[in-house]
């Protein structure tokens, strides 16, 4: 999916940023009920173009690629890179 594509990017890119763990975290609790994010650090630490992603996310069965076995890729993903169990 493209926005998980994106997400990763930016990921990298600000890897080890607190913003980067809580976009982690919030792709983690799109694709799995079993992770969560907390509503007052999307708040207070993502910045607008953040947050419309986390907007997006929000809606992720929206999303015109959206896929349960691109949801199951990520999820290995952030696992393999040690932002989830």
């Amino acid at each position: 999916m493209k926005i998980f594509d994106d997400l990763f990017k930016r990921i990298e890119k600000h890897n080890g940023t607190r913003s980067s763990a809580l976009l982690a975290q919030a792709m983690a609790s799109a694709c799995s009920d079993r992770y969560t994010v907390s509503l007052a650090s999307v708040c207070a630490v993502l910045d607008s173009q953040s947050k419309e992603v986390f907007d997006r996310l929000v809606r992720i069965a929206q999303e015109p690629d959206f896929s349960n076995a691109d949801q199951d890729r990520a999820l290995d993903k952030l696992r393999a890179l040690g932002f989830i169990d």
